[in-house]
């Protein structure tokens, strides 16, 4: 548990607010010689948001702050999450503000000022479509300027504004993924870009059951890639930390407990590595190939699962999977 303290002293005397000012430092700087002398761990701030079943606040949603607890044990360190909305979580690690942030997708403009560790997990990123009848949009497209037809929304911050922008497709912008999930259900947009398990889960937890099945996934991917933690090439030590978080987290790859952690949150299957990044990332708006798994999940009219380099791994998890 962490408590914030807040303490305001009034005084009328600036040499005595100096002095009290030189006695608080002189303190807080005698308080961290004790805890370095005394050996205690260092302490990490990690910003983050609200993405479920990946990341969240509430526990029982949040698959990755699990995962670190076992990966700040294997490193002897302390992390600290702090929750903001998603464009405030780059400045703070720009302004180190915070050590890292995490989930987050590797950009050209990204890689200038920051570092990624090893994935965290894999996601295919798909569009979703709300219709309580046959759906109104094309389920597969080659190029995204194939969609300027149709009203999409998406959440500031997001690394797909720029790619949509390339295409000439403007966005109608929210806050949250849920907000433009509420939007695609109201109809005021017809395609909402999102993580597909991440997108399974606001449905779950935002919609009544019997509103489920409206909800259609469009069956081209708009990427297949990794998810990573970023820093900035300019926090204090950053490559060697980086290090060891990365041996850590593949340690815990390989003692089974990532494994244990991912199916505790609805991660299933072998979540890493699918194929090399650079095989992913070249998948993107390619059509996938998908088999239907109604027999498994019946009341959802979009459940897939993607074939790549031969293996198959599941991909929905929806309430009903």
């Amino acid at each position: 548990m962490i408590k914030q303290i807040r303490t305001t002293v009034h005084t009328t005397a600036s040499s005595i607010g100096r002095t009290c000012l030189s006695a608080v430092i002189a303190l807080c700087l005698a308080l961290v010689n004790s805890a370095l002398a005394l050996g205690a761990p260092q302490v990490l701030v990690i910003a983050t948001s609200e993405l479920p079943p990946f990341v969240s606040a509430e526990p029982r949603e949040s698959f990755l702050t699990e995962l670190l607890a076992e990966v700040a044990d294997e490193m002897d360190v302390v992390f600290e999450f702090r929750f903001m909305p998603w464009p405030r979580c780059e400045i703070a690690v720009d302004t180190l503000q915070a050590w890292a942030t995490m989930p987050y997708v590797p950009t050209p403009e990204r890689n200038k000022k920051f570092l990624f560790s090893k994935p965290l997990y894999t996601k295919r990123t798909v569009l979703f479509h709300y219709s309580e009848g046959d759906p109104r949009v094309p389920m597969t497209f080659t190029h995204l300027n194939e969609l300027s037809p149709h009203k999409i929304g998406g959440v500031r911050g997001y690394y797909y504004l720029e790619r949509f922008a390339q295409a000439g497709l403007s966005l109608e912008l929210t806050s949250s993924e849920e907000l433009s999930f509420r939007k695609l259900q109201a109809g005021r947009v017809e395609l909402v870009p999102a993580v597909e398990s991440v997108g399974w889960n606001i449905i779950r937890r935002t919609f009544p059951p019997e509103d489920h099945a409206n909800f259609y996934v469009l069956e081209t991917s708009l990427n297949v890639g990794y998810n990573h933690l970023m820093t900035s090439r300019n926090y204090p030590q950053a490559p060697q930390l980086l290090d060891r978080f990365n041996t850590a987290l593949e340690g815990l790859r390989g003692n089974g407990v990532y494994d244990a952690i991912a199916l505790r949150h609805g991660i299933t299957g072998s979540n890493y590595p699918l194929t090399t990044p650079v095989q992913i990332e070249s998948a993107a708006i390619e059509p996938v190939h998908s088999k239907n798994t109604s027999t498994v999940c019946p009341p959802i009219k979009s459940a897939y699962a993607t074939s790549l380099n031969t293996t198959w791994v599941s991909l929905c998890v929806c309430p009903y999977c």
